[in-house]
């Protein structure tokens, strides 16, 4: 075997120890791992977790509503940038353009998620209504490209890592006692 194949040998080594760094961390503080138990993504759930200092489903509700929010920030600008391509039929195109406006409602519903729980008169239900808001968003997203002939979806990655947040973002808002 040469030796510039043996960097690739200790690769699941450096990944197995990633993640036993990672699950152990983790371990350290059971409020956060009982919280992510509920989540579709509890590995997601608990890297967003590991930088908080006091860990609750509030603070843990607004950590993800947030970084869920940076990440739609980023599909809509890869939806626009992507829409800008002068090789686009008029369909493709439109349907870019509808990417990039359900990804801006994706993070509308977030930031009003976002300052739903910042009020003092805040109701689960309310922060839940804009988060479900949100969700709807990313599918809205990839349904536009369902009736565009010989098509793939251009922003299936992005879509499937944007549909993570958001589900955690519920999945944490949905822990949130019915009034504070």
């Amino acid at each position: 075997m040469s030796s510039s194949s043996r960097p690739f040998l200790s690769l699941p080594f450096i990944l197995l120890l990633l993640a036993s760094t990672a699950t152990a961390s983790s371990s350290t503080n059971p409020i956060a791992s009982s919280l992510c138990r509920n989540s579709d993504t509890p590995f997601l759930c608990l890297r967003i977790s590991s930088p908080l200092r006091n860990v609750n489903p509030l603070t843990l509700t607004e950590a993800a509503i947030k970084i869920a929010t940076e990440v739609a920030l980023r599909a809509k600008a890869k939806a626009i940038l992507l829409s800008l391509s002068p090789r686009l039929s008029p369909q493709q195109k439109s349907s870019l353009e509808t990417c990039a406006e359900s990804y801006g409602d994706v993070v509308d519903g977030l930031q009003d998620s976002a300052n739903f729980l910042t009020m003092s008169s805040r109701k689960k239900a309310d922060v839940m209504n804009y988060l479900s808001a949100a969700s709807f968003g990313v599918t809205v997203c990839e349904d536009a490209f369902r009736g565009v002939p010989r098509t793939t979806f251009p922003l299936a990655r992005v879509n499937k890592t944007l549909r993570k947040y958001v589900s955690n973002a519920l999945a944490m808002g949905d822990q949130l006692s019915l009034h504070w």
